[in-house]
């Protein structure tokens, strides 16, 4: 294998505009324990990754001692802090989601899970690592079994193909130079192209075939969307470049579409009159996931669908979030009173104080904005390029 990590693997969370002074990212940082935390308890033997990014304004290099306490009383915590924006500019919502793409240089692990600061784990989903790389029994066998998931996982969602808030990568340095390359290619080109600054038809350098189109999720709203333009939501930003990475640079990749699994690969007899690698795919509609996860039968109504592994956790959307809640005392039902729950365990298991989150609107707003905007990518790349394509302090 080359040196590479054999089944380690990690989930992996960030949280970006972290100011002591504002507090707007105590409720991610909750999360992320709260995520941990169940996680432990469903038996994962998988690693959590919290990548932390302090805000330009703030004075501080790290989080709190109560926040950090909180975040390492759960053993399977490691903190890993990204570097400062050198600018106000810089730090918004379509820089951060790129900074997502840093657990490609993850590379102690063989796989990565992310998922968006806002993601509560309803069980382990190690199952999903296993089934992209499954264990080999005997060592002096060579013929392994065919693994029933690809290196990476991507979800199609309700307008998308890919959800940038939960996917699964492979970790491999080169890779994470290669991303760094095209994410900034496509920067410069947006500079000298009409608005939006990016390309909806080529994307991040590919011309998508009216044979293959991306789709979205089918059942999650009335009407499945199918095209070959790059116009979904994020589609310049995080969920436009994961779809290109997995899908055409890497060529491998499992895409779960409700009950279906499209497997995208590559076989070294099958080249094209360049000498490429052709795309190739195979197909499976019959939920294979499901019954590997622990919902499996469970009435849990997520908004996600039904099939797995869109069951196996809940995405605190919009206003939504636990932490928006301003009376912690008030009590809470669902998935929020669960998640509340387990805060409070944590909160113990840390002696730390009750966790406040900031009151207002201005408190429930998130650090860096809930989407990316054209115009301050525009901003951004252009302070960019005045600054020899640095953005980090």
């Amino acid at each position: 294998n080359n040196g590479e990590p054999v089944r380690k693997w990690a989930y992996a969370f960030l949280a970006g505009g972290c100011s002591r002074e504002k507090a707007h990212h105590t409720g991610f940082i909750a999360n992320i324990a709260v995520a941990a935390a169940q996680l432990q308890s469903f038996n994962s033997t998988a690693d959590v990754v919290a990548l932390i990014q302090m805000s330009h304004s703030s004075k501080y290099e790290t989080l709190s001692e109560e926040e950090t306490r909180l975040l390492q009383s759960m053993p399977n915590v490691k903190i890993h802090y990204l570097p400062k924006y050198s600018s106000a500019t810089h730090e918004m919502f379509y820089n951060l989601m790129m900074e997502k793409f840093r657990i490609l240089d993850l590379t102690e692990y063989s796989r990565v899970i992310f998922m968006d600061g806002d993601v509560m784990p309803l069980a382990s989903m190690d199952y999903l690592f296993d089934l992209s790389e499954p264990l080999v029994e005997d060592n002096n066998d060579q013929q392994q079994k065919t693994p029933m998931l690809m290196e990476n996982l991507i979800l199609s969602w309700a307008q998308e193909p890919a959800h940038g808030g939960f996917f699964m990568l492979k970790p491999n340095h080169d890779d994470y130079l290669r991303a760094l390359e095209i994410i900034h290619n496509t920067e410069v080109l947006g500079l000298d192209q009409p608005w939006p600054h990016f390309d909806e038809v080529l994307g991040f350098g590919h011309k998508i075939d009216p044979s293959d189109p991306w789709e979205s999720n089918y059942g999650m709203l009335p009407r499945q969307i199918k095209s070959t333009n790059w116009t979904w939501h994020g589609s310049f930003a995080d969920q436009g470049f994961l779809y290109h990475w997995v899908k055409y640079v890497k060529k491998n990749v499992s895409i779960i579409n409700g009950p279906r699994i499209d497997n995208y690969f590559t076989t070294p007899d099958q080249t094209n009159a360049e000498g490429e690698l052709i795309l190739q795919k195979r197909s499976r509609k019959d939920a294979p996931l499901t019954p590997y996860s622990a919902m499996y039968g469970k009435r849990y109504v997520q908004g996600h669908g039904r099939d797995a592994p869109k069951v196996d956790f809940s995405h605190f959307v919009g206003r939504q979030k636990p932490w928006y809640q301003l009376d912690r005392t008030k009590k809470q039902t669902g998935t929020k009173g669960t998640w509340f729950s387990i805060l409070e365990s944590v909160e113990k298991l840390a002696n730390v104080t009750t966790i406040q989150f900031p009151d207002g609107k201005k408190g429930r707003a998130a650090p860096v904005g809930a989407y990316p905007v054209f115009a301050q990518r525009r901003d951004s790349i252009e302070l960019k390029a005045a600054n020899n394509w640095t953005m980090y302090a």
